[in-house]
């Protein structure tokens, strides 16, 4: 209606914080794509195609994706893009700054969450008690631990108070268990005889004796409250596990009544269907009751879901009412949800603004409440995680056409050499036509060296054949030190959806779901960044580059000579969503580093390209040349990228010990595996993270570089360093650095190299021999010496066959190519090592 433009205007522009959804999944997860618009499953999934909901959704996704409607195109269609191009699309479209993710859903090849922060939105984590405490008890169980109620209520509370910082609330599902008629009062014996049944009754734990559940979630209600968290609640429907009698919120009355837990905020979900008009009474009578209406939006008929949002709104205030998409496995259920919320409360905004019930500015009121304010408040998402104002983010959130300041996108790729290429297009022609279906690029490309743009001999890459450089526009980017120019980063593809054996990305991905199906575990990383600023000069009528500056290590006159810069580069890195932790002058002249925060490996490899991206372009704008290569000068410290390392399950830090009396050297026995075969395995990995003759120049002893084959806990001299940063229980670890790791490499080769290493400690239970606590190079006898030249750990690698096997053989047989045509080359032009600043 007309005179409701200003509402549809709110409604369809409004940024929302999804407040309940839960993880992506990989396109090829056994998880079947019909359930993004059904919650049957099993053989009552058949028959949901012909559902109101189902037709109306399939033909929302098709119209988004420009296919057909019907499953088996959309499939396609899916397969074809990628994850990554989908996930863009449908999370662009959705209009959404926050993700609220509950993580404790388990589904087949699903993602971790910090993989979901490379989405654009901002990510919060909603922590579900149940799965927290079966978690604990089926690794007391695998244990074989003699277990009490006290014993796991006391792990399980310190569990809950040191993620509690973390989380943006807790969620419990115990309507799925044993239903909403939850005893806060339930007595300790009751308790304990309830965990005797649920922990020895079968081999894997799943929590479902109604006075254990009882107690749990009181537990957890007393430290929400002590920490001032709200705590999110099932209610309502859900797929069939669920006993949907047990589900009536109106059945929390005993704790909504009990004074330990009237000031802790509790959202009842999925508006309760077909409790809505309970939901919405208790919300008008009980302080702390709010509502949220995911899952009934777009699970319902149209109808179904007016009904359900105009019940809730018909006692309750708006100012209680909060938008979610429950969006799960699928993006396209995260786009749905929202697109669905949008027209259901405009429609119910337009009626009860034409009744009289409100105004058109309380109405607008309300849109911008239960879209983003009411969470907001809810959630304290201002002090928890920031979510994304996209008005002044650099981040892309329209994927089908340029902004009207666009002229050009860049495609960028890092080939074998590690250097950093880019095809630039004007950003009609992108979005028309390269979005979809990328650029060419010749074979060669994946051959070439640091001293020229053509294949090295052996690598099997000619310039006959060509690739696909199909953009991920999960990475793309407005260039925030050029006008009218928008970055991607890119897959190798032999056609759209069929990826190249040469792709680098690819490689670290495949290593990951190796790690990720064959141990539950991924690999965060978090690079430190080393370069050296060099200015310009004329020394008897030759040009030539030297450093800014003298000063000595962590100088504060070296801060603020360059402070201006160095802001530019902090906030750079931000708008490109690269969280840096600190920055320093180090140890060379005119040297600086740049430590970033850590995150999934994959993401961390895309933010060190980015993040070399920023300072090299940076710099050049004013006037400086920004060069990451290994040693710029024989008579100081090199430049590395030093890389921190850890290992996670379910969120969860397991590169760490649990305790100081179990964890031998602070780490787990996971985490020391895995570090013991990136030990064993480091002479072939140099190869890779240190893919140059002048990386060796760097890799000196006494120089912090870590020279021999050997580990420390806190010692720079060795290769492999165990780090206790600020925060890590005494006698603990949180991560490993490797600091080989140089500007040279290309870092998701690089990674996939550390993986394929650790992966294979794993698989051989490898243990570390005894640290060492001194400087290696003091030692007499000392350890081992890590490869002096690159021809020695190409010779380790060449020997490498886990490597190997992880890379591919064609993938492998190039870098071996390329590493060897740079020992040829520097060794009959040495002097050539001068004009790497240049590229590198």
């Amino acid at each position: 209606m007309e005179k409701y433009r200003e509402l549809r205007e709110a409604v369809e522009s409004v940024q929302a914080v999804d407040g309940h959804c839960h993880n992506l999944v990989e396109i090829e997860s056994q998880f079947p794509f019909s359930r993004c618009f059904s919650e049957a499953e099993g053989e009552a999934l058949a028959f949901a195609p012909d559902s109101l909901s189902f037709k109306r959704s399939l033909r929302e996704i098709a119209g988004l994706y420009g296919c057909g409607a019907s499953l088996a195109e959309v499939e396609d269609h899916r397969r074809m893009s990628g994850l990554p191009s989908i996930s863009s699309k449908c999370f662009a479209s959705a209009n959404l700054c926050a993700l609220l993710i509950d993580d404790g859903l388990y589904l087949d090849k699903m993602h971790e969450l910090e993989w979901h922060r490379k989405l654009g939105p901002s990510v919060g984590r909603v922590l579900r008690i149940e799965h927290l405490a079966e978690t604990i008890l089926n690794e007391e169980k695998r244990a074989h631990s003699h277990i009490t109620l006290d014993s796991f209520i006391n792990k399980f509370a310190a569990s809950l108070k040191s993620s509690a910082e973390g989380v943006v609330a807790f969620k419990s599902i115990a309507a799925y268990r044993s239903g909403l008629d939850i005893d806060p009062q339930v007595s300790k014996e009751d308790a304990e005889g309830g965990l005797a049944e649920d922990f020895f009754g079968s081999d894997s734990v799943r929590i479902k004796n109604k006075n254990l559940i009882d107690y749990i979630f009181t537990c957890s209600m007393e430290i929400a409250v002590s920490f001032d968290l709200p705590v999110q609640i099932h209610t309502g429907f859900g797929d069939k596990d669920l006993d949907l009698r047990n589900s009536n919120p109106l059945l929390l009355r005993n704790v909504l009544e009990d004074k330990r837990f009237s000031s802790c905020r509790i959202l009842l979900l999925h508006a309760s269907y077909p409790f809505y008009k309970e939901a919405s009474y208790l919300a008008s009578v009980y302080a702390q009751v709010y509502l949220d209406f995911g899952l009934a939006v777009p699970k319902l008929s149209f109808h179904g879901m007016i009904s359900s949002v105009r019940g809730l709104l018909d006692l309750a205030p708006f100012t209680k009412v909060m938008f979610s998409t429950d969006g799960y496995a699928f993006p396209e259920t995260y786009y749905l949800g929202s697109k669905q919320a949008r027209k259901v409360v405009y429609s119910v905004l337009c009626d009860a603004c034409e009744s009289g019930d409100i105004t058109i500015p309380e109405a607008l009121k309300a849109i911008k409440g239960i879209f983003k304010d009411n969470a907001f408040q809810f959630y304290n998402l201002k002090e928890k995680i920031a979510p994304v104002d996209f008005s002044s983010s650099t981040a892309i959130t329209n994927y089908d056409q340029p902004s009207d300041q666009t002229t050009f996108v860049r495609i960028i790729w890092v080939d074998n050499s590690g250097q950093q290429r880019c095809r630039v297009i004007p950003a009609k022609r992108f979005y028309e036509i390269v979005k979809d279906n990328g650029v060419g690029l010749t074979f060669a490309s994946m051959g070439m060296t640091s001293y020229c743009d053509g294949p090295a001999a052996g690598s099997g890459l000619t310039g006959v054949g060509e690739i696909r450089l199909i953009p991920d526009l999960s990475t793309k980017f407005k260039i925030p030190w050029s006008d009218k120019e928008e970055m991607v980063l890119s897959d190798m593809q032999i056609k759209p959806g069929l990826a190249w054996e040469y792709c680098p990305r690819e490689a670290l991905r495949r290593a990951s779901k190796i790690l990720k199906e064959e141990f539950n575990l991924v690999m965060n990383a978090g690079f430190e960044c080393e370069f050296i600023l060099l200015k310009n000069i004329l020394r008897e009528g030759e040009e030539e580059w030297v450093p800014v500056d003298k000063f000595p290590y962590c100088s504060s006159s070296a801060y603020d000579a360059k402070s201006q810069l160095l802001q530019e580069f902090y906030s750079s890195l931000e708008s490109l969503n690269i969280k840096v932790e600190q920055l320093h002058a180090e140890a060379a002249n005119g040297q600086f580093e740049i430590a970033m925060g850590y995150s999934i490996c994959t993401n961390s490899a895309d933010n060190l390209i980015y993040a070399r991206e920023a300072i090299r372009s940076v710099s050049r704008k004013h006037g400086f040349l920004a060069t990451f290569v290994p040693k710029f000068s024989a008579l100081d410290v090199g430049s590395g990228s030093h890389v921190h390392l850890s290992l996670w399950e379910n969120g969860k830090n397991v590169f760490m010990g649990s305790n100081e009396s179990e964890a031998r050297y602070g780490m787990s026995s996971i985490g020391e595996k895995f570090m013991a075969g990136v030990l064993q395995h480091l002479p072939s990995i140099l190869a890779i993270v240190a893919p140059l003759p002048n990386s060796y120049d760097r890799i000196q002893p006494h120089t912090w570089s870590g020279a021999y084959q050997c580990w420390g806990r806190e010692n720079r001299e060795g290769p492999l360093r165990t780090a206790c940063p600020p925060g890590t229980a005494d006698g603990l670890v949180s991560n490993f650095e490797l600091k080989s790791f140089d500007g040279c490499a290309n870092p998701h080769l690089g990674l996939a190299a550390i993986m394929a290493a650790g992966i294979d400690g794993l698989r051989r239970d490898l243990s570390l021999p005894l640290p060492i606590d001194v400087d290696p190079g003091d030692l007499i006898p000392t350890p081992p010496r890590l490869p002096t030249k690159l021809a020695e750990s190409v010779q380790a690698l060449e020997n490498d066959n886990a490597i190997r096997e992880m890379l591919g053989d064609k993938l492998f047989t190039a870098i071996l190519a390329v590493c060897k045509g740079e020992i040829e080359f520097y060794a009959k032009n040495e002097a050539a090592s001068k004009d790497l600043i240049h590229r590198y």
